[in-house]
């Protein structure tokens, strides 16, 4: 993700627009090239040496503010040695022992004759001791290598002008997307990925396009930080889509203006083979559900909610035997809006087969409390719901279905 500084982007009546690059920019392929092969070769060098020579490579470009960019990005795909356990109590007590033979030393002596008795104190050359001495600060960490597979020019680059349309999210009231007569498939898949971001979005039909609204960060006054990646992250699938336009209404410290992006775009997503990724949360609670008498179905199913929209379930439980479902979907401690009017739609509109799990945090107000611990469908968790207590649910629902 790119810090606020590093974002490039223009605003002309109340439109903004990131300023992109050309996928095809010899110069700038070139320099993520040399980027890439320099951050190979500096494995096992500190951090501080590396993030150095990137900076003064990033600052000889005839765009230092792209290069930067295409730095920050890079070192973000990285991992660095983690400090190793004793280092800090191992520099005080050297550090200790320094003290103690300076004072024993006559006020005369040499720099030398220091050296040479606290060498003899510590029983350890003092050129491996200033080596070790602060190996457990961020900046003398060892570069290991890649957090996940390594990244070639032109995907550093695509992730640049995805980062470039990322950063205003973090500031976004609300995000409105539309897919133009999408594949049913792809619809799937992102509604998935939408879940996998833990938001919530009221999804509308017409005809073949889809509209889905996500709330953003600057609507709400806890967990903007967090709830702003999550909602950054939902973008990088986004470019799935053939045919789509996103808008973002995003305040800034001077005005608002509207996130404008489509297809048209040199916006391309580099999670498509992860699609189909289960959350391990997810994966754990499945297979501790499964058996007999349940299944799990994890691909997203829209449903028909209120008076013309829909709602995007997390997961389908289905009865082996009789065939009953019943839908589950998540509402996270950044869900207090979408929660209220789910309730709201559910008294208008009752629905049997929808169970809402519900993270306690959004249950502090002992109004809200008293009233979701009463209702018949809802699941109250921390963190996220067990299986336990899914079957207990359940358990209850089944009385009512058979009246």
């Amino acid at each position: 993700m790119l810090t606020r500084e590093l974002l490039n982007f223009r605003t002309k009546e109340g439109v903004l627009r990131p300023t992109f690059v050309k996928r095809d920019d010899a110069a700038l392929l070139a320099l993520a090239a040399e980027l890439l092969a320099d951050l190979e070769a500096a494995k096992g060098h500190p951090r501080d040496e590396v993030e150095e020579a990137l900076a003064l490579k990033a600052g000889a470009f005839s765009r230092p503010k792209v290069a930067r960019g295409l730095v920050k990005l890079l070192l973000d795909r990285v991992l660095f040695d983690e400090a190793e356990a004793g280092v800090a109590e191992t520099r005080w007590s050297h550090l200790h022992t320094a003290v103690q033979v300076l004072r024993a030393l006559p006020p005369d002596a040499t720099l030398e004759t220091y050296d040479a008795r606290l060498e003899s104190a510590l029983g350890t050359p003092l050129g491996a001791v200033r080596e070790t001495l602060y190996v457990d600060l961020p900046g003398s960490r060892a570069l290991l290598g890649w957090d996940g597979e390594r990244l070639s020019a032109q995907e550093l680059v695509d992730r640049y002008n995805l980062a470039l349309a990322q950063g205003p999210l973090m500031g976004a009231r609300r995000l409105t997307l539309r897919a133009f007569a999408p594949e049913l498939l792809r619809v799937r898949k992102l509604l998935r990925w939408l879940k996998f971001c833990r938001l919530v979005a009221e999804v509308r039909r017409v005809g073949d396009d889809w509209t889905l609204e996500v709330e953003g960060p600057g609507a709400m006054l806890a967990l903007q930080k967090k709830y702003g990646l999550q909602l950054a992250s939902f973008l990088s699938v986004v470019p799935v889509l053939a045919h789509w336009e996103l808008t973002a209404v995003v305040d800034d410290a001077r005005r608002r203006a509207t996130l404008a992006l489509s297809d048209k775009d040199p916006l391309h997503s580099p999670l498509p083979a992860a699609l189909g990724h289960v959350p391990p949360e997810v994966a754990s609670l499945a297979s501790a559900f499964e058996d007999a008498d349940w299944e799990l179905d994890l691909t997203p199913l829209p449903r028909h909610m209120g008076a013309a929209g829909l709602c995007v379930p997390d997961l389908t439980l289905r009865h082996r035997t009789s065939g009953r479902e019943v839908a589950l979907e998540l509402f996270h401690a950044w869900h207090a809006a979408p929660l209220d009017r789910r309730l709201e739609e559910l008294r208008s509109r009752p629905d049997a087969g929808l169970l809402l799990g519900v993270d306690r945090a959004l249950a502090r107000d002992e109004g809200r409390k008293e009233t979701l611990e009463a209702h018949p469908q809802v699941l109250l968790f921390n963190g996220f719901p067990s299986a336990r207590k899914l079957r207990e649910r359940l358990a209850l629902l089944e009385p009512a279905r058979g009246k």
